[in-house]
């Protein structure tokens, strides 16, 4: 929309124009910044919107056009692609050709399905698009007849190309058709789901279409097992499509895919049938059934053909291929990770059945199938070796391997909560509501259910101190690194540290490991869209979960400088949970109590305001974490100066003096003010409040030793200035009772047996008591 015409310079048009020829112009195509869009008119930007929806708009018009050419009977783009994944014996370029049909058909908007089963119809053998919308629609035309029809037309097109006539002759055509219209099929399952359903259940030779798979399944072919491996897969990750793969597994005929020694239709296969019994209840419930897959997707993860332990990315000759036996244990050459079909399809496996507490625990604890060789390695220190092969942020796999650390380091229960924020009715509330439809057996088999997938807390941190030492942290910054134009991916795997973050055990390993650096380094731009902040808002609550309690001295410079940033903008992050604005001020409180420098990043951020704004929350909890991380900036200038105001003094004071609904916010608050009490210019200050004798008698008198322990602290300050701040101490009663409370309290050890004072007590009593004797003392 923004393209013109720029001419050549100055001094080549001239000698363009010397040499007789003609001036050439180049198209300029520029993106507009949004500072560009912000410098222009009203007017101007109305037109640019324009432009903008007019290019998006004849782009997709260009693109259908196109689409609708290509895959035309008369130009045959689609029927050549068809052939050339049930021809191909590399899985990966037949994987390639299917997802590349997927992308085309998936450029028809969701309203336009019939246009793509008019386009593919013929291809599928079908002899009516109509067919599905209304009952008894078919013509029931059966199989043979269809694969004739399938056969001229394959003749006549053979006729135009001789040699794919000879390639062809000798060969079962009729399979081949058939291989066709299961890769189309399977194309349309990734690209246009709803349409793929319809393909399967009615285009697909007018409905024979599951046993046209069957026939596929069992004819010992390798390339149409594979083809039918790859489209059970895909049809089982689709709901609507999931039932008609149900007689497969009834009748055993998937058997023959899972027991294939090819590890490409063995892995398709697998993932079909993990994705169908976790949909069922009965299969999911079933702990061998699990195991089994379990075992099937372990196998998946060490089996690489020949052709994925190509060539490192640097090498000049082709390496040898050397056949290695499906048990041996191998390292992951560079870019395996990407075009190992085996790899992905057991990354999905596992990702399916690591909702299992018992299957997260096995993973844990470094589960081995039986019969394993003795020098493999376990499961969890796999996916780590991997996720940490180059080039595998940008595999398939990414955001499995995302998944899969991710659901190891959660609980179901904390997942069912986590479904309930934002809602308007809890998941307590939610769970009663159910429990009054129920009758008692179901409520106690529903009890037999949680207590078997029971995974309490205890359970969960240990599994992440596991998965920390196996240097799961280490495996999920690489794929973070790689996984730059994936925001989906990013999410979880941000997600997932989060959830590490949440065991204060594991911290210091994910610092050392590279989270905070990663999550710190993590940039989306000035003016990044709702996904683009979700990620952004998980790499800050990392951060913040990571430095609550971690030593802000065994952090660089720039981390302790980089970290401020961040937890500020999500402290005024809207739509952030209290809990991830908790964590931030509590990590800022953890940072600027450790220097100078620390602090002046905190002013230079303009955090200052940010905390005072935060003191003003809703959730108590938050409005002490923002009062502690103020009073620990104390004494910087710029704090000083804040504190100093009228206005801001009376809101201090206030806080203090709310000591019954919120004492945490008032014990902190009144802190920060004898804190700052040393400070001349904020003694002024403070006696000149309105509120400051109320202040002054009613936390002398409010029974709280903390409490009364700041305050005697901030009198004794006071009087030490001498002048009018210790005049403002006597005309506030400080005296008499401090003499009253060393009269009656004297003898510490009768009080602290009248009492029952706690070990902390009894040291804030012993210190109140010194404190009293010092302002009676100085104020003789």
């Amino acid at each position: 929309s923004d393209a013109c015409y720029a001419p050549t310079s100055s001094s080549s048009a001239k000698q363009q124009r010397s040499d007789g020829k003609h001036q050439q112009y180049r198209a300029v195509r520029h993106k507009l910044t949004v500072e560009d869009v912000r410098r222009m008119k009203p007017r101007q930007v109305a037109a640019h919107r324009k432009r903008e929806g007019e290019y998006q708009r004849a782009n997709t018009k260009r693109a259908l056009r196109h689409v609708s050419a290509f895959c035309s009977v008369e130009v045959g783009g689609l029927d050549s692609m068809l052939a050339c994944a049930a021809r191909a014996e590399d899985h990966r370029l037949r994987r390639e050709v299917g997802m590349q049909i997927g992308r085309m058909v998936s450029v028809f908007d969701e309203g336009r399905d019939d246009d793509v089963k008019k386009l593919i119809c013929k291809a599928l053998a079908c002899t009516d698009w109509k067919v599905g919308k209304e009952e008894d629609n078919e013509d029931g035309g059966g199989i043979s007849t269809l694969t004739i029809e399938e056969l001229d037309e394959e003749k006549e097109m053979d006729d135009d190309d001789d040699d794919d006539h000879e390639e062809e002759e000798g060969s079962n055509a009729e399979l081949f058709a058939m291989m066709k219209r299961g890769q189309l099929t399977a194309s349309l399952l990734m690209g246009k789901p709803d349409v793929g359903t319809w393909a399967l259940k009615y285009g697909w030779s007018d409905g024979n279409g599951v046993e046209e798979l069957k026939e596929l399944i069992s004819s010992d072919d390798p390339c149409a097992m594979s083809i039918a491996s790859e489209l059970v897969s895909t049809a089982s990750s689709v709901e609507k499509s999931r039932p008609l793969l149900l007689p497969l597994v009834e009748e055993g005929t998937l058997e023959d895919l899972l027991m294939h020694p090819d590890a490409d239709i063995r892995s398709g296969a697998a993932s079909c049938a993990a994705k169908i019994g976790l949909a069922s209840k009965a299969l999911s419930a079933d702990d061998g059934e699990v195991m089994g897959l379990l075992d099937v997707a372990i196998e998946l993860l060490f089996d690489e053909d020949e052709d994925d332990l190509g060539v490192g990315e640097g090498d000049s000759q082709s390496s040898s291929k050397s056949t290695t036996s499906l048990s041996t244990t191998k390292q992951v050459p560079p870019n395996a990770a990407g075009d190992s079909t085996s790899m992905d399809r057991g990354v999905e496996v596992l990702a399916y059945l690591v909702s299992k507490t018992f299957v997260k625990e096995n993973v844990a604890n470094g589960y081995k199938p039986k019969g394993s060789p003795p020098n493999r390695k376990p499961v969890l220190q796999r996916l780590v070796e991997i996720a940490c092969a180059p080039q595998s942020g940008d595999a398939q796999m990414a955001y499995g391997l995302a998944g899969i650390f991710n659901l190891l380091s959660v609980s179901i229960e904390t997942l069912r909560k986590e479904a309930f924020i934002g809602k308007e009715i809890t998941k307590e509330q939610y769970d009663q509501l159910q429990a009054m439809g129920k009758t008692e057996e179901e409520k106690d088999a529903e009890a037999k259910d949680d207590e078997r997938e029971g995974d309490d807390p205890a359970s969960v941190s240990e599994r992440i101190r596991k998965l920390a030492n196996a240097n799961v942290p280490r495996a999920m910054v690489k794929l973070l690194e790689g996984s730059r134009n994936s925001d989906a991916t990013q999410e979880k795997l941000l997600e997932g540290m989060g959830r590490m973050a949440s065991e204060t055990s594991a911290r210091g390993i994910m610092i050392q490991q590279g989270c905070l650096t990663s999550c710190l380094q993590l940039d989306k731009g000035d003016k990044p869209n709702e996904t683009e902040k979700k990620i952004l808002r998980h790499a800050r609550s990392c951060v913040a979960k990571l430095l609550v309690t971690t030593n802000p001295g065994v952090l660089t410079v720039s981390q302790r400088s980089g970290a401020v940033g961040p937890l500020l903008k999500l402290v005024k992050d809207s739509d952030a949970l209290d809990l991830m604005h908790f964590e931030a001020l509590m990590s800022l409180t953890n940072l600027a109590g450790f220097d100078n420098e620390t602090k002046n990043r905190v002013v230079s951020q303009k955090g200052i305001p940010t905390l005072s704004y935060a003191m003003f929350s809703d959730h108590e909890m938050v409005r002490r974490a923002a009062t502690e991380a103020m009073s620990n900036m104390i004494p910087h200038p710029e704090m000083m100066e804040y504190l100093k105001k009228t206005e801001n003094l009376r809101v201090w004071i206030a806080f203090s003096l709310d000591y019954e609904e919120n004492f945490a916010c008032a014990r902190a608050s009144l802190g920060c003010l004898a804190m700052a009490v040393p400070e001349p210019d904020f003694a002024k200050a403070l006696i000149q409040c309105q509120n400051f004798r109320e202040m002054i008698r009613t936390l002398m008198e409010c029974g709280q030793l903390e409490l009364m322990h700041r305050v005697l602290v901030l009198t004794v300050g006071l009087v030490e200035h001498g002048g009018e701040c210790r005049e403002a101490v006597v005309a506030a009663g400080a005296k008499p009772f401090c003499e009253g409370y060393i009269q009656n309290y004297h003898d510490e050890k009768k009080t602290m047996k009248d009492f029952s004072f706690s070990p902390a007590e009894r040291g804030s009593l012993s210190a109140t008591l010194s404190l009293a004797k010092e302002v009676v003392q100085l104020l003789r």
